[in-house]
């Protein structure tokens, strides 16, 4: 009884061996599911817009002042204060930016747009606020730190100040 015992037990072990390595085998060969993304929506995963026609245009402009911000010898805060010293409001924007040659933080303050020299916190000029569709033909006071103007890859130098 002994032995007729331990044979049972045995195949049993081994029928349960048998057909777990069956059902691996067969689970394994099953395709997976893959998730499918539509055309449309792969694009927008990839490129946003923030509504002007421009795609990653903010992306592009955070990489030019991580690049431009060694050159800078005031800070932002610094700019943003001399800012609205001048306009007597507080700002809702500060940007670094290379215009034209000259690095300038541009500070929205109400319906302003400040420019200050980002060398000297020396207030260049102060406009309205600009429309996306502007033309600049007005030559404005240069900054007290001058970089070359490079290209965004449109062709185009700096055409976004």
């Amino acid at each position: 009884m002994n032995t007729a015992r331990k044979r049972v037990l045995l195949g049993v072990f081994i029928g349960t061996l048998g057909l777990s390595g069956l059902a691996q085998f067969v689970y394994a060969n099953q395709p997976q599911p893959v998730a499918v993304v539509p055309q449309k929506h792969r694009a927008q995963a990839t490129e946003t817009s923030d509504g002007d026609g421009e795609t990653n245009d903010d992306i592009k402009e955070q990489q030019e002042a991580v690049k431009l911000q060694p050159l800078a010898k005031i800070t932002a805060q610094q700019a943003q204060q001399v800012a609205e010293a001048a306009q007597k409001t507080k700002a809702s924007k500060v940007k670094l930016e290379n215009e034209e040659g000259s690095l300038v933080y541009t500070v929205i303050v109400g319906q302003q747009e400040v420019t200050v020299d980002a060398g000297n916190a020396r207030i260049l000029y102060t406009e309205p606020l600009r429309q996306e569709n502007h033309t600049s033909d007005v030559s404005h006071p240069r900054s007290s730190i001058q970089v070359s103007q490079a290209s965004d890859g449109d062709g185009e130098t700096n055409d976004d100040g």
